[in-house]
Order: structure tokens, then sequence, then C-alpha cells
């Protein structure tokens, strides 16, 4: 943390980002343009964003030349053998992963609040950063979706306040020093990816460490972790408040609300009520309970979904919000290393449901191909689970085959589960007779 952002940009430092088309990347580098920092990057993808140049592929070509001091920020999907971060290496740049170079972004700001978690990131960040706005803060904020509704998910704002998710897959959230640090919940999700399950853990106590007032929500992880900072620890019970929630929130949903109103009433002096009124107009995130078809025959709604709690709490809510409708459930597992880990508590959690369970292909992302799949998951679930293999097309095809009028569908994954949404929603539309 001894690079200093603020000297880079005064002796005219130029910023290239690889993988900038990245849910996380992608609004980190909109601050960076807005806060006046010459940026260009790269992804594998085309991308656009206006006042930067980024180049589809990765080459060392796509470095900028001149005289002028150069960081490199990269997403840590990032191939170390990367054209751009091998040529960067030779010529000296700084190199910062993505979450590393959020925590320098942070130093630019009076305030920050960030928000960790192994659930509920995106969410809670996303929920802090809209009640700001309604009450008038003028917020920066980087969110790792896509909020209804805005135009962007990362802006620099009025450079009072910043509020941003912070990552644990990386342990790049351990470096970022908060003003609010505020903790979802803690598991052992992505310990895989970090070194093991204490050194994820070891991760969150340094994030806590750091900031200086901590909200975090009671667990018997948290509350192990988090004991020694009870001087500047704020616990939040997990009984919700008799609250006048949203009628379509599900509980998981009204448990984010509350800790993103604990977050806003510890950075701004506002009245409880003002706050809640703000809060309770928060118009979703996309991809979590959004509701994609409904026309009385049918009702398709996609969550975000992937590990086994989140799972739980996505069911839990679809039977609150929807209990006199068959759920019929496509469930995409993300990655093999997550499937793997939780095979059992998938099967369990699966295999408890009433009505047909289709398995889409598992999101591989970069991890290789494994015996644990989707094939494998539905044999051990058996009944009606089914895995489905094809185009998006055909998977939709084989699921409109086992519909029932008045069935609820829902599309859950983190992956690319998304793309059987469109020729789904054309098949219900098919059978319903009308749009």
């Amino acid at each position: 943390m001894q690079f200093n952002l603020r000297e880079f940009k005064s002796r005219g430092g130029h910023v290239h980002f690889i993988g900038c088309a990245g849910a996380g990347t992608r609004p980190l580098a909109s601050i960076f343009l807005e806060l006046g920092f010459p940026c260009s990057g790269s992804d594998l993808l085309v991308s656009h964003l206006d006042g930067m140049r980024i180049f589809q592929g990765h080459a060392a070509a796509n470095l900028p030349t001149g005289d002028f001091p150069l960081l490199v920020i990269y997403t840590s999907a990032a191939d170390p053998e990367n054209p751009e971060l091998v040529e960067a290496g030779r010529r000296g740049a700084a190199l910062m992963r993505r979450g590393e170079a959020l925590a320098h972004l942070g130093t630019l700001f009076p305030k920050t609040v960030a928000v960790a978690g192994s659930h509920g990131k995106t969410s809670v960040s996303a929920m802090i950063a809209h009640t700001l706005r309604e009450l008038g803060e003028d917020p920066g904020f980087l969110i790792g979706g896509t909020v209804t509704g805005w135009d962007s998910s990362g802006r620099a704002g009025g450079g009072s306040v910043f509020v941003t998710e912070v990552d644990e897959s990386d342990s790049t959230h351990a470096l970022f020093r908060a003003s609010i640090a505020v903790v979802t919940n803690i598991e052992d999700d992505h310990a895989w990816s970090v070194g093991g399950t204490e050194k994820l853990f070891g991760s969150f106590v340094q994030f806590a460490e750091k900031a200086s007032h901590l909200i975090d929500v009671e667990g018997e992880n948290t509350d192990r972790l988090f004991a020694r900072f009870a001087g500047k620890r704020e616990r939040l019970s997990r009984t919700l408040p008799a609250w006048n929630f949203p009628a379509h929130w599900g509980g998981f949903q009204r448990r984010n609300a509350v800790t993103a109103f604990a977050a806003v009433r510890a950075a701004v002096g506002r009245s409880d009520e003002e706050i809640r009124s703000a809060l309770f107009r928060f118009p979703g995130v996309e991809r979590r309970m959004s509701l994609r078809f409904e026309n009385g025959s049918f009702c398709l709604i996609e969550d975000y979904a992937h590990h086994p709690t989140e799972l739980r709490a996505s069911l839990e809510a679809l039977r609150e919000t929807h209990p006199d409708r068959r759920l019929v459930l496509v469930f995409q597992p993300h990655r093999h290393a997550r499937l793997t880990r939780y095979f059992r508590e998938f099967v369990e959690i699966l295999g408890a449901l009433d009505g047909p369970v289709f398995l889409p292909p598992v999101f591989a992302a970069w991890t290789e191909h494994s015996e644990v799949d989707s094939a494998l998951l539905a044999s051990r679930i058996g009944g009606t689970a089914r895995a489905l293999s094809g185009s998006w097309e055909e998977m939709a095809d084989e699921i409109a085959s086992e519909l029932r009028a008045g069935d609820l569908i829902a599309v859950v994954g983190a992956g690319d589960v998304k793309e059987i949404i469109p020729p789904l929603r054309e098949r219900l539309i098919a059978r319903s007779g009308n749009g």
C-alpha cells in the first residue's frame, strides 16, 4: 500500500486495465476515468467506455508508450503469461490486482463504506449506494452487478463518500481500509482459491482490523472471528425487525436491507424513518430475484444464487412469495470446485424439491473439466432431476415440454445460464397463446 495515487496522477500517470469488461473491473475503470486518469484497456470481449481506448484481445502492443508512469491493473483471472502483464513487468510498470487498485482508490475519499461477505455483497452495497443517492448524498460507488435503472455500476460521485463491495475470492478485501466495514456473513466459499479456510477467515479478520467501524451479522464465524473487536463492532441480530418491508421481498432480501440500513445510519446523520423510506425504494439488482416473464399462465424469475446457502435462501423466498405455484427449477452449478466442495449439500437441497429440476452444464469459467458435473448431480438427486445438454434453444425446448399452466420457473445460477431466458420466454409465450 505504499503506492500513492495522488502523486501518480500529478506525474501524468496512465492506467491500463487487463480484463476491463469484467463486472468488477469495468466500473473501476469508469471511476478512474471520471477522476481524470488517462486510461486504456483490453479484454477478450468487445467492450466500450467513453474516453478510453479498449483493445479486443491481449498483446504487448496494447500497452501505451510514452514518457509517463504506467499502472497496470489486472483481473485475478489473468494468466501470469498474459503478454501485457509480461511486457508491463519488463518495462517496470506498477502492477496491481483489481482489488488492490480498489483499496488504493479508497484512499482518495474521506469516508468509505466497504461491504464484504460470502453472500449478498452486491445487493447490500447497491442498497447502501441507492439509499445515499435518494438522501441526496451523491456517493461514489462500485457495484459488481447492474442496479435496475442505473446507467453505470461505478461512479466517483461528489467525492465525500465511497461505497464498494470488496472481494474475498482473492483476499484483496483484506487490503481495504474502510471507515465503515460491513460483513454480511462468513463461510468457506472460495477457500480453495486462497490457500484454505484458515487463510480465508484470516483475511476477513484483517479487513475488520483496518476498519474504523465494523458492522456484521451475528453468526458462528463472525462471532468467533470478530469477538476481539467489541470496541468498534456493531453486531446485528439475525432476527428481523417488524418493519413494513416491500411485500415482494423474501427473507434474505429483508436481511440485506437491515444490514444496509445499519451502514447508512453509521455513514450519515439522517433519521431512521428517512433512511428506511429511501431504502424501500430500492429497484433491485439484475439477476437477483428478477422477474423475466409473467402472464397469468407462467411466471419466470431469474436469481444469481450459486452457493448452497444462497440456493436455500432463494428457494425459501420463492416459496414465500409464490406459495400456490409449482416450482420448476433450472439450476446451473457454478464452477467445478464449488460443486465438488458442496456436492452433498446440493444433492440434499435439490432432492427435497417436489417439482422438476433441470441442470444445464456446469459453468466452468477458466477452470478445468471435472467428473463431478451436472450429470452426476442429476443422477445422485434422482427423481425428476435431469441434466441438460445442447444449445440453449434445445435446452429450453426440453424444459418447456415439461411445463404446466401455473408453473413458476426459476432460472438460478451465476454463470451463463441467463442465456436460456430469451428462448424459454419465447416458448412460454407460445404455450400461453399470448404475450
